[in-house]
């Protein structure tokens, strides 16, 4: 479970703390920072899993210790250049140093902690590099030479950030799954509710996991899924529903909170251990 999210200099927080909990669920006017919240959960994870991949999670030398992010790496947080991420585009600043002007990094700056079996924390530096690519390390403590350890456990970590449900069109064609997190990180999960559904039963332990969501669907709403079919003479998927009455609807009858629910059963599903969040 996550407890805290702090952030500064990222896209609307110039410096907050967020305590989490079980549930949490964000109520502010528009344009407040809801949205940055849960991206900045987002980054952070993508930090996380690019500094595990090339570092691991042993003690790291101070020379050149960054790792570099791709904007093509931002699924979750499309972007069109990487400045976009900092507070008012604000990527460099000038200081004063030894009476010489001096330019230095401004750096975005997150920390998530959490409870599995025992507390822990772990805190990200960002730095820009060009429109398509930036930096991450852990930050460096004052008095020490060496960077901060990022716990190893947390490459078991996985956290999904799902935009708000729009409009589910009538037919949908079949997506491969890299495809589906694109979508899914440009907000159109309307586009891939369908597809979700369809690599739930492609799965490990598919049918299991379809009748889970099936339970939870007729309880919380009274409908009956049907499963998903892949039409290869279209190359689309069909997907239907039951009311409580008996009549069969195309799923995109179905309500939005129905539909959100579904997106978000089913994503958990093909992502084992994912804590999901709602834009």
């Amino acid at each position: 479970m996550l407890t805290k999210l702090t952030a500064r200099n990222f896209k609307l927080f110039t410096d907050v703390e967020i305590e989490l909990g079980e549930r949490v669920i964000f109520i502010d006017p528009n344009n407040s920072g809801k949205t940055s919240a849960l991206q900045a959960l987002a980054l952070w994870d993508i930090g996380v899993k690019r500094w595990l991949e090339r570092r691991g999670g042993g003690t790291v030398p101070t020379k050149r210790p960054g790792v570099t992010i791709s904007r093509q790496d931002l699924i979750a947080i499309p972007t069109s250049a990487a400045n976009l991420l900092w507070r008012d585009l604000h990527v460099r600043e000038s200081v004063r140093q030894d009476h010489k002007v001096a330019t230095r990094n401004v750096l975005i700056e997150i920390g998530v902690e959490g409870v599995n079996d025992v507390p822990w924390g772990c805190r990200l530096e960002f730095y820009y590099a060009n429109e398509e690519s930036f930096y991450c390390r852990p930050p460096l403590p004052d008095q020490e030479k060496v960077w901060m350890n990022v716990p190893e456990n947390l490459k078991h970590l996985q956290i999904a950030y799902l935009p708000l449900m729009s409009g589910l069109a009538a037919r949908k064609d079949r997506l491969e799954i890299g495809s589906t997190r694109v979508r899914l990180g440009e907000g159109r999960t309307a586009e891939v509710m369908r597809n979700l559904c369809w690599q739930v039963l492609q799965s490990n332990d598919g049918e299991n996991k379809w009748q889970e969501i099936c339970d939870s669907i007729r309880r919380l709403f009274g409908a009956t899924l049907h499963k998903p079919k892949y039409i290869p003479e279209r190359g689309e998927i069909v997907m239907d529903y039951s009311t409580r009455s008996g009549t069969t609807l195309d799923i995109s009858s179905s309500s939005r909170g129905q539909q959100q629910t579904l997106l978000l059963l089913a994503h958990m599903a093909v992502h084992p251990g994912a804590i999901p969040s709602v834009g």
